[in-house]
């Protein structure tokens, strides 16, 4: 019985069996490439396959009453016959086979591979523990489940961020995200992508035509290498750019709508290095160890026989109107130790001063010049840690200091750069902040140096009763 159904759905799309007069509801003109869009299998002819497909048919010039090519007959009838011409193609999930950009009609290859969603389904709790071991925590879990749902959903919204997954090899990372790519792109994964660092630095681009953009192996190539390696990745992940050029052999290239998501796998410890300020991953390491033969088995076994539509109901009917796709994803253990990876001792060391603002930033603010700041925290620095200026001000942006600009009052009308915590720029007026700097600073001022005077006699009358003895 399979293999019947088999031999129809070959039948069924055998574009041979089209017939002339159904050409103009099933094919558009491209004019970009001179070739011609399936619009019921979203996909490219070109002219001299079209020509081939179609050999068999009695085609004839409408001027001269000659044979001539099928593609020939196509462009001679297609007015006639309100035919379609295409400026391009491009890959737009969520939008509708024709899509319309800047006043001209673009072929779209995206096709929505969902599976219809069942009246009934299986519990999914199995999935659910499952998810619950590989990510314990439930605040990474939920959202992970709200970045499945929401994709889900919603498939014309981008979400900006990419999940990064790590763990041990056969943890089951791939097992608990199968059942999500099944419910975006269907038995075929026709829209899912596979990249790798090698295909990331390809100069083509047909991963990028994916709902789901899949990297197995995630790992930063070495610091040469790492910058281009990162500008390969952040227009893919976040938004802008809307549009990203998908490159083809022998192809003009096209451009396609920014909106797939990233998923990550990595068995590295530390896969990529952060900024203390990055906006673009969202990191979960699963401690869990090897899933048995016997466990995963059964896993797959019961996602063949109910599993996938169980879970994809369940996305389904997951609410996500609280989610918001453009916001940056929460910070994690994982994600917190993959930035002080990136950090130097010095640039770690500031950081924490400023965050828990002790020593030279005890007091929430400070302002220019800020080599009295810098010269006190030097002062405060372990041995062989030396803070620099721009380490500073790094520190302070990363802390979640505010930069207030350039601040005047009527009492200090020369203005200064004033630095602050975020209650203190809530609660004071920028005169305020500038008063509240400066009559800090001076009494800090006149206290060093009263300190460095009473020094100063001490040591001369201590010198003196020693001659004196």
């Amino acid at each position: 019985m399979r293999l019947k159904t088999i031999l129809e759905e070959v039948e069924s799309r055998q574009l041979d069996r089209i017939e002339k007069s159904q050409w103009y509801e099933r094919f558009a003109y491209i004019s970009v490439d001179d070739s011609f869009f399936d619009m019921q299998d979203r996909r490219e002819i070109p002219r001299g396959t079209f020509n081939s497909l179609f050999r068999h048919l009695n085609c004839r010039s409408i001027h001269h009453n000659r044979r001539v090519e099928a593609s020939v007959c196509y462009d001679e009838n297609r007015n006639a016959m309100n035919g379609k011409i295409l400026a391009g193609i491009t890959y737009a999930p969520g939008e509708s086979v024709l899509v319309a950009r800047n006043g001209e009609i673009f072929g779209n290859r995206w096709m929505n591979t969902r599976p219809p969603i069942p009246e009934k389904a299986q519990d999914p709790q199995r999935w659910l523990d499952h998810c619950k071991v590989l990510v314990p925590d439930d605040y990474e879990r939920n959202h992970i489940w709200d970045m499945m749902a929401y994709k889900l959903q919603v498939p014309h919204r981008k979400i900006n961020h990419a999940c990064l997954h790590g763990g041990v090899e056969g943890c089951g990372k791939d097992t608990m995200w199968a059942p999500f790519i099944h419910a975006v792109c269907g038995p075929d994964l026709r829209n899912r992508g596979l990249a790798s660092n090698e295909t990331l630095s390809s100069s083509w681009g047909y991963h990028l035509e994916s709902e789901v953009l899949i990297i197995n192996e995630l790992k930063e190539p070495d610091s040469r290498e790492r910058r281009a390696f990162a500008n390969k990745l952040k227009p893919v992940i976040a938004t802008p750019p809307d549009m990203i050029t998908v490159h083809r052999k022998r192809l003009h290239p096209y451009e396609m709508l920014n909106r797939s998501i990233v998923i990550a796998f990595s068995n590295e410890a530390v896969p990529i290095k952060l900024e203390n300020q990055d906006r673009r991953w969202f990191c979960v390491w699963s401690h869990n160890g090897r899933m048995s033969e016997f466990d995963s088995k059964a896993m797959w076994d019961w996602y063949e026989t109910g599993g996938y539509e169980a879970v994809a109901k369940w996305l389904w009917n997951r609410d996500v109107q609280a989610f918001n796709p453009g916001a940056a994803p929460p910070m994690t253990k994982f994600k917190h130790d993959l930035i002080s990876y990136n950090m130097t001792t010095a640039e770690s060391w500031i950081l924490s001063q400023v965050q828990l603002r002790v020593g030279a930033f005890e007091r929430g603010i400070i302002g220019t010049p800020l080599r009295e700041s810098l010269k006190m925290a030097n002062k405060e620095a372990p041995e062989g840690i030396k803070i620099s200026y721009t380490m500073l001000k790094r520190a302070l942006r990363d802390g979640g200091w505010v930069d207030a600009g350039m601040v005047g009052s009527y009492d200090y009308q020369v203005k200064k750069r004033i630095f602050a915590i975020p209650e203190l720029i809530e609660r004071h007026t920028r005169s305020d902040l500038r008063r509240l700097w400066e009559g800090g600073h001076r009494r800090e001022i006149i206290a060093k140096r009263y300190a460095a005077h009473y020094a100063k006699v001490k040591a001369k009358e201590d010198g003196e009763q020693q001659n004196d003895i």
